[in-house]
């Protein structure tokens, strides 16, 4: 096993990554109007809160799925391959007997939806199938869930980039396949990623046997006492999963009890690009992890510490940029992506979207912080700061549904507030206090990033207003004019060494 390191292999990451994100764009970019239009706003909902039920099955496997890697990976770079086996094997027992469990939990729940949700009754068969096949998509993904350690171990999540590429092609040509020359069903799109999760889980097994060759599926390796040790640290991050769902993952099942089934796919709409952006960064940050733990494991903490704050101007140079464009555009862009909807839906679905979308500017270059938690091994208080936050998000919640009548809007408030106030006061000041270094020692990087916001928030408002984007035409013409002058202007802010080296060379010539 060798583990690939350096800023050619961080790029190559990134960019792999970030690509298969693009392709997954396209995906939802195709599949919801066409499901929208064909069969209504209420049942596009309904494929966004079957994955959303699938998430709460979360809790309990990321009690040990969720430290694996960092376990693996610490005994791969101690070059102890037997401990290394030990954890491998028994995280593979663990998530086969998982995997029995909600096979059966399936089995009881999938048959009485229509008496938990509120569901259309020409509907119900439809919905129940979807179900269905998410829980058998999410079952396959959790056997095999153990061969995704082994990118992370050697460093490559280029590999994994390419792999989540492929993932996503093969399951945007069955969408394609389906909807068209089939029928247009919501349970088509469920069983597009079945397939899909297939193929990849082949796919992984064939990674690990060839990256780390030294992981062998032997079951005389998986130990009680290697599975209770991950859990051990996992059942912190299982908590850090119950405050993500607390936050994010009740939204829908919320809207559709509370509201109905018409809000809930309202929302469901409003969100796919907030969740896109916010999965962009939930990929992105860990990809820093690896060489983070590299770092740890040779106690070099002052490398450390430069090598995380470097990546708080990386994410903001990244993420700024199209979090920005998709704030000053979002209008633009539903009305001509959802054009079976009403104007008055447009500006309900954007304003949703925009403040969804908010928190990812603070979010965005916190995340990599974040991840110190894990690389030290110190979970306690930021799980409980999640935790906390999901619960506060929720009353809030139900407060305003209860004592207001601003509807979805409650939904989308709360939430934003929340993990701003978090990302903000917390994530940067517990990073410093885990490497033993002043509270303030990462809040001066972070602060100058989000100032740049202002500025990019104007440029993109004065292309908006000197060319309305009213076709698709104008809207890429406009996008990408905004792309090239807002990362001009971020290279600019945060590159001012290589600004200085170019004006000189320029005033020498």
């Amino acid at each position: 096993m060798k583990m690939q390191n350096g800023k050619y292999q961080m790029s190559k990451n990134l960019i792999m990554n970030v690509l298969a994100f693009g392709v997954q764009f396209i995906i939802s970019f195709y599949i919801s109007p066409k499901i929208v239009g064909a069969v209504g706003t209420s049942a596009y909902g309904f494929i966004g809160l079957a994955n959303d039920f699938v998430a709460y099955a979360t809790i309990i496997t990321s009690v040990f799925n969720s430290v694996a890697s960092r376990f693996i990976a610490n005994a791969f770079y101690q070059n102890d391959i037997e401990k290394a086996n030990h954890y491998f094997n028994s995280l593979i027992a663990a998530n086969l007997i998982m995997a029995s469990v909600f096979g059966a939990v399936g089995l009881v729940l999938v048959p009485n939806l229509d008496g938990i949700l509120s569901i259309e009754a020409g509907m119900i068969f439809d919905v129940k199938l979807t179900f269905a096949l998410v829980f058998a998509s999410y079952i396959v993904t959790l056997v095999t869930q153990v061969f995704t350690t082994s990118t992370f171990v050697t460093n490559r999540t280029d590999i994994q980039g390419i792999r989540n590429i492929i993932q996503h092609i093969v399951r945007f040509a069955c969408v394609v396949l389906f909807l068209n020359f089939i029928s247009v069903r919501i349970y088509w799109v469920s069983m597009a990623a079945l397939i899909a999760a297939t193929v990849v889980a082949v796919m992984n097994v064939g990674l690990t046997k060839k990256l780390t060759p030294e992981l062998k599926i032997n079951i005389k390796y998986a130990k009680v006492s290697y599975a209770k040790e991950l859990a051990k640290s996992g059942c912190w991050m299982a908590l850090t999963t119950i405050s993500t769902i607390l936050l994010r993952g009740l939204d829908l099942t919320i809207a559709n009890v509370m509201l109905g089934d018409y809000e809930m796919g309202i929302l469901s709409i409003a969100r796919t690009m907030p969740n896109t952006v916010t999965s962009i960064i939930n990929t992105i940050a860990p990809l820093f992890t690896p060489v983070f733990i590299a770092f740890f494991a040779k106690n070099q903490i002052l490398g450390l510490v430069e090598n995380v704050k470097q990546t708080i101007e990386k994410m903001a140079i990244i993420m700024f940029v199209p979090i920005t464009g998709f704030i000053v555009f979002s209008f633009d862009f539903y009305s001509l992506w959802q054009k079976s909807l009403t104007k008055e839906e447009i500006f309900l679905v954007t304003m949703l979207s925009t403040i969804t979308v908010i928190q990812a500017y603070f979010n965005s270059v916190t995340a990599t912080m974040a991840q110190i938690s894990v690389v030290v091994n110190k979970l306690v208080l930021p799980v409980c700061v999640s935790v906390g936050c999901g619960v506060l998000s929720i009353l809030i919640d139900f407060a305003l549904l209860l004592f207001t009548d601003i509807g979805l809007y409650a939904i989308v408030i709360s939430p934003t507030i929340v993990m701003v106030l978090r990302y903000v006061i917390f994530n940067s000041i517990y990073a410093a206090y885990c490497l033993k270094q002043k509270k303030t020692c990462f809040l001066p990087r972070v602060i100058r990033t989000w100032l740049s916001v202002p500025l990019l928030l104007g440029t993109m408002f004065l292309v908006r207003f000197l060319r309305p984007a009213d076709s698709w035409m104008w809207l890429a013409v406009d996008v990408l004019l905004c792309a090239v002058i807002g990362y001009a202007e971020m290279a600019v802010l945060f590159d001012r060494k290589k600004i200085k080296k170019i004006l000189c060379k320029i005033k020498k010539k």
